[in-house]
């Protein structure tokens, strides 16, 4: 009787093991096929270069963190006219956020003596205006590729993952992106339904019939 309580319980348990679910894996290979995936890019430079946003990087300024030199996407200062404000858009395109989610990336900057690189990051809730994050983080770009992790609660809906180079195009040079990942914070399975509910209840109550006996 204990051995079968005891398997009754170790199944109720591992039916109800949480165990994270990819929501969006990126590499940026290939920074041209992301716009027709979801992806949004948006330059809202203060005086901004109309020819120049998040693009694919440039190996001279530093190599990918992973992969071939190039497979990273990069912003540089020369998203705003000079004399203007960098405000240079990157989002992800929308997933849901029922479950939550646990984003981890990887930025670099290209570091040289009086220049430095901001960038903004977060969840919004679906919108490409960085006032509208939900969670919100910035940081000075790092002169050695650095993985940086966010996270949002379960809730209702769908986001998005946005990251914004800013700051002046005069002392702003050149940053990276790479290395993507988000999964939901828990697994969509992890409430029991009524069948996982009872099963557990009939193994929990076994191995307590079973100790009563012992």
């Amino acid at each position: 009787m204990m051995k079968k309580a005891m398997l009754a319980l170790a199944c109720a348990l591992a039916m109800g093991a949480a165990q994270a679910v990819p929501l969006l894996s990126e590499d940026f290979d290939d920074v041209s096929k992301l716009p027709e995936q979801g992806w949004v890019f948006e330059n809202a430079s203060v005086e901004p270069n109309p020819d120049a946003t998040w693009a694919q990087a440039n190996p001279e300024e530093f190599d990918a963190h992973e992969g071939a030199e190039t497979a990273y996407i990069a912003s540089s200062f020369d998203a705003a006219l000079p004399g203007g404000v960098l405000d240079n858009r990157l989002f992800t395109p929308t997933f849901s956020l029922e479950n939550g989610a646990v984003a981890t990336f990887w930025l670099r900057g290209a570091i040289i003596p009086g220049f430095f690189d901001m960038i903004a990051y977060g969840y919004t809730g679906g919108s490409t205006d960085p006032i509208d994050f939900l969670i919100s983080e910035v940081t000075t770009a790092p002169g050695d590729w650095t993985q940086y992790m966010i996270t949002i609660d379960p809730r209702a809906g769908d986001g998005r993952l946005g990251f914004v180079h800013f700051g002046p195009e005069a002392t702003s040079n050149y940053v990276g992106l790479d290395t993507l990942r988000i999964d939901t914070l828990r697994d969509p399975a992890d409430v029991p339904e009524p069948a996982t509910l009872l099963i557990l209840g009939i193994g929990l109550a076994g191995f307590a019939a079973s100790r009563r006996r012992a």
